[in-house]
């Protein structure tokens, strides 16, 4: 005789809303990388098929998973909803020695507030958009610092 349990399983709390606007903003930033026409092609789409995707049209995952090429951070997103992170299959580990990326950030952040770089002592929007992928990386590495801490804690 099957017993039937009452207890449901375990769902996301994601609304598909919410699952939307973190596509359209990885594919947003892959447009940024990429340009529209330059994307489209990656995507193997029209022009105007992307421009209704941002707009909010659904699509198949397999183009996002193809702005990858466009912008490594495409799918960062949606993996954060779920408490995810993408990382290469070849990675080394988690965090590729992130000694070494908190060097190379400090040294962009030296050069970007030196008194003769573009904006002087303020960082101007032409120095933080080639480095945003490693504050990525940075911001990426830290998160899982602080999910550990968390964790830890709980525990």
């Amino acid at each position: 005789m099957t017993q039937r349990s009452t207890v449901l399983p375990k769902s996301t709390e994601i609304s598909e809303a919410d699952f939307l606007a973190a596509q359209i903003r990885g594919l947003s930033r892959a447009e940024k990388a990429a340009g529209a026409k330059a994307l489209a092609f990656m995507l193997d789409i029209t022009p105007k098929q992307l421009g209704n995707i941002l707009a909010g049209a659904s699509t198949h995952p397999k183009r996002q998973w193809d702005a990858l090429a466009a912008d490594p951070s495409a799918l960062d997103d949606i993996a954060a909803l779920y408490g995810r992170r993408i990382v290469d299959k070849e990675a080394v580990c988690d965090v590729d020695d992130a000694s070494v990326l908190i060097a190379r950030l400090m040294l962009w952040l030296q050069e970007a507030e030196h008194p003769e770089s573009p904006g002087g002592r303020s960082i101007v929007h032409t120095e933080l958009l080639p480095a945003e992928f490693m504050i990525r990386q940075l911001h990426a590495a830290t998160g899982n610092w602080l999910e550990q801490i968390k964790r830890a804690r709980a525990a």
